[in-house]
Formats: C-alpha cells, sequence, structure tokens
C-alpha cells in the first residue's frame, strides 16, 4: 500500500504520540503552575464548610463564587485528552478506510495510553492523599 493509504493512521500515530508524551512530561516534570500547598487547601476547604454551615444554621442560602482556574496543568491536561482522543478517532477511521492494521491499531494504542494514562496517574495521586489523611487522621487518635 502506499503512504497516501495510511494517511490517517499516520496522523493518527503522530498526534497519540504527541499526547502520550505530553502526559508523560506533564506527570514527570509538572506541575507547571504554582500549586497551593496541603495545608492551604485543606484550610480554603474548612472554611468554606464553617461559612456553608453556619449559613444554613441561620437559615440563610449559602451561595458560593466560583472562578475559573484555567491554568498551564489544566491546558496540558485538556490538551493531552484532545490529542489522545483525536488518535483514537483517526484510528477508527484508518480501520473503516482499510488502511493497515497495524497502523491503525497503533494510533488506537498511542490514544488511548495517553488518556489512560492521565486517569491512573490521577487515581493513584487521589489514593494517596486518602492514604495520607487517614494516617494523620490516626496520628491525631481521630481513628
Amino acid at each position: 500500500m502506499s503512504k497516501a493509504s495510511t494517511k490517517f493512521g499516520f496522523i493518527g500515530i503522530t498526534l497519540g504520540g504527541i499526547a502520550l508524551l505530553l502526559a508523560l512530561v506533564h506527570f514527570w516534570a509538572g506541575p507547571f503552575s504554582p500549586q497551593p500547598t496541603l495545608e492551604t487547601t485543606i484550610a480554603e476547604k474548612a472554611a468554606s464548610i464553617k461559612n456553608a454551615t453556619l449559613k444554613a444554621i441561620k437559615g440563610e442560602e449559602y451561595q458560593e463564587t466560583y472562578q475559573s482556574n484555567w491554568d498551564a496543568d489544566k491546558i496540558t491536561e485538556v490538551s493531552t485528552a484532545v490529542l489522545g482522543g483525536l488518535a483514537f478517532i483517526l484510528a477508527i477511521l484508518a480501520f473503516a478506510k482499510k488502511e493497515p492494521n497495524r497502523v491503525a491499531a497503533g494510533a488506537a494504542a498511542l490514544g488511548i495510553s495517553a488518556i489512560a494514562f492521565q486517569f491512573i496517574a490521577m487515581y493513584a495521586m487521589a489514593l494517596l492523599v486518602v492514604i495520607l489523611i487517614a494516617v494523620v487522621i490516626s496520628e491525631l487518635g481521630f481513628g
């Protein structure tokens, strides 16, 4: 088969490869934006819960203002997901256009791997936070 007949697959491989590299770089070199400390985050959440509770006790309606927090990390995560999704879609197009199966499978594997890597890394970090909180609570004598 000529190179022209594998264009969807090779574009998918390229986008999937870029997505996977972006996910790996973000995992190992990130976060790129300044992150609040764990203490700051917990203190802000505790203050928000306190304010909501006090307003609920007084019978007032509590309206928290939400602000968009697009930063370099969020843009990197979304870009990785979009590129991985495009790679998978192009893999399906390559398969539908009867391009070689290896090319279509490569594009699909790279796209899915990039997206899966983000989810696995996110859930692993969430699990570590839960374990850390459990250890802190246990050390304080509450558990």
